[in-house]
């Protein structure tokens, strides 16, 4: 929100996170959910389903304060494999094997694209095919009469990132419980609520 009030007119807003999780402990994770150091294969109806509905609110979400509401969310995913076998903490990523995957889910309006969340989650960054992978944060861009290019990096070792992840996704929604709990009856959307630090000390 405060990079698209920079702006006179937004054509389009792109967040892509990258996460490099090779020294998280979690094969389950790893290995069975997310199907790294499995043959590629193209992601099922399903799967895409899930990621979409999972991501795809928090563009409605951001295109509603905008004013600007999507007529549709669609989603796409890729996959790129170790060009060689790799070690990493939950285990053995096979070469050939899935070692990157690339999810996009576009928010559509008037027919193009307006919003667009990318997670290029990888294991290693010696692919086939080669991506254009930066180190675990997100790269926001904003095209509009007044361009940005935003960096959020983590600065926090890879190894005690697994520690760390937790706080990036849930404080926001943690430090909410109490107004939440205080307001009156109705629908409140992250919009209302108070920009919160839960603890200054």
């Amino acid at each position: 929100m405060a990079l698209t009030s920079i702006q006179r007119r937004l054509d389009a807003l792109a967040i892509d996170e990258f996460a490099d999780p090779t020294q998280r402990g979690s094969p389950g994770l790893l290995f069975e959910v997310m199907g790294f150091g499995r043959p590629p294969a193209e992601f099922g109806g399903q799967r895409l389903a899930g990621l979409r509905d999972s991501f795809g609110p928090s563009l409605r979400l951001l295109a509603e304060a905008l004013s600007a509401p999507l007529d549709s969310v669609g989603v796409v995913g890729e996959v790129a494999t170790a060009r060689l076998t790799n070690r990493i903490t939950a285990g053995t990523l096979p070469e050939g094997t899935v070692a990157a995957q690339r999810i996009t889910v576009s928010g559509l309006r008037k027919g193009r694209p307006l919003l667009r969340f990318r997670a290029n989650w990888y294991r290693t960054t010696d692919l086939d095919p080669a991506w254009d992978l930066r180190a675990t944060g997100w790269h926001v861009s904003v095209e509009g009469d007044a361009p940005l290019e935003v960096d959020l990096r983590f600065p926090v070792p890879l190894d005690r990132m697994a520690a760390m992840s937790p706080s990036y996704t849930a404080n926001r929604a943690v430090n909410a419980v109490p107004f939440v709990c205080a307001a009156p009856p109705g629908i409140r959307s992250t919009a209302d609520l108070p920009q919160i630090v839960a603890d200054l000390g």
